[in-house]
């Protein structure tokens, strides 16, 4: 193997001729844009999943225990301290979520939709660690920063919400709020609909309001299948849902856009790789009168197969290096100037603000290990070509 091998850096090294230089160049350009093109993309997509994840994960709970019908506090109380004592529950608390309608100051008669929700103490998010105690009764809420950009509203003014009928009425029972702050969650959902207000005050507030639930955080997200067992014994009657049964297609969704896009991409470099071939054709044509000189002195013909197969593999090796540092690097200066950033009408499709590029090693490695495979394959045909050729015709050729 050694021998090939310096033949093949050889033949490298001694690059005669503007056509070896021009098919040289053609295919190193070509696999580093494509190796590049696939490092961006994948994370561009990691990214993407990533952003929505932590949304997610920040806005709403890891975990959540639904009642079937309203439970009390002290009830609520109860199971959130059952579930602190199984491993990896950081928080748990109890939790309501309303629907309601937000009037706008500037249209009445256009009142915006919001979401209301009632946890017991202010998530990390709101910029609060305890509720603020009012004077008059009030009520404290935190806005997403949308929301409160189009009702037009700051902290320290009033925003009234009506909330659905209850009891077969038709009139709408309403709530004040006293604006606290906003939140920032770069998710539009949150952002522009959500209100987060205290669960105690809000049930003092509201006749027959009661606690839908128990939401807990964990220490790792992804342990929420191990957990679930263990929740299921200490929360009989609650339907247990978390972040990722919240969203299943989604993530599959994105699962196999990543997948296809891979694919997709794949065939490009595989495109790109067979300027490799090219490349090869053209050392074999130029060193015609080495490869006799090879056979005549004994060297097997796998042994000439594999010193080309060994000159692709650098050409196109060379060519995915540059372009995996390419793709890194661009991914990098991309997501430190926040080049993929949407507006609120774009942020609604999309569900994020911003989309941060992730590069992961395993994704790097499938890279490589995929360019390395069809530079291999498209490197077999003129290798194998020239392992054939008749040293006497060769030796004779000028």
């Amino acid at each position: 193997m050694k021998l090939e091998l310096d033949l093949a850096l050889r033949l490298v090294r001694r690059r005669r001729g503007l056509l070896f230089r021009g098919t040289a160049a053609a295919a190193f350009s070509g696999v580093a844009l494509a190796t590049a093109a696939l490092v961006i993309v994948l994370a561009l997509m990691t990214g993407y999943r990533h952003a929505i994840a932590t949304a997610l994960q920040q806005g709403n709970a890891h975990v959540v225990g639904f009642a079937l019908s309203p439970m009390t506090m002290a009830r609520a109380e109860g199971l959130a301290r059952a579930a602190l004592r199984l491993g990896g529950v950081r928080e748990a608390q109890p939790v309501s979520y309303l629907t309601g309608l937000a009037e706008d100051p500037a249209a009445p008669s256009n009142p915006l939709p919001v979401v209301i929700k009632a946890p017991r103490t202010p998530p990390p998010y709101t910029g609060l660690t305890t509720w603020p105690g009012l004077s008059g009764g009030a009520i404290p809420a935190v806005l997403g920063y949308r929301l409160a950009r189009r009702l037009g509203v700051a902290p320290g003014q009033m925003l009234h919400v009506m909330l659905p009928p209850s009891g077969g009425g038709w009139l709408l029972p309403g709530v004040t709020f006293r604006i606290v702050g906003t939140f920032h969650l770069e998710m539009a959902d949150f952002d522009e609909s959500w209100l987060v207000a205290p669960l105690d005050r809000l049930l003092r507030s509201v006749p027959g309001l009661g606690v839908a639930g128990v939401e807990l955080k964990l220490d790792d997200p992804m342990a929420v299948q191990r957990l679930r067992p263990a929740l299921e014994k200490v929360w009989p009657g609650l339907v247990i849902n978390d972040w990722l049964d919240m969203n299943p297609a989604l993530f599959a969704a994105l699962r196999w856009q990543t997948l296809s896009l891979f694919l997709v991409l794949s065939l490009v470099a595989a495109v790109a790789s067979f300027q490799v071939s090219s490349a090869l054709v053209v050392v074999a044509a130029q060193k015609r009168r080495t490869m006799g000189m090879l056979h005549a002195m004994g060297m097997p013909p796998r042994e000439i197969r594999r010193t080309l197969r060994l000159v692709g593999l650098f050409l196109g090796g060379t060519g995915v290096a540059v372009g995996l540092g390419l793709g890194v690097a661009v991914s990098a200066l991309m997501t430190w100037f926040r080049v993929i950033r949407f507006p609120p009408g774009m942020a609604r499709v999309y569900m994020v603000e911003h989309i941060p590029l992730l590069v992961r090693p395993v994704h790097l490695a499938a890279i490589v290990s995929v360019c390395a495979l069809v530079i291999w394959i498209a490197s077999a045909w003129p290798a194998r070509r020239a392992a054939r050729m008749d040293p006497v015709t060769a030796l004779r050729s000028v």
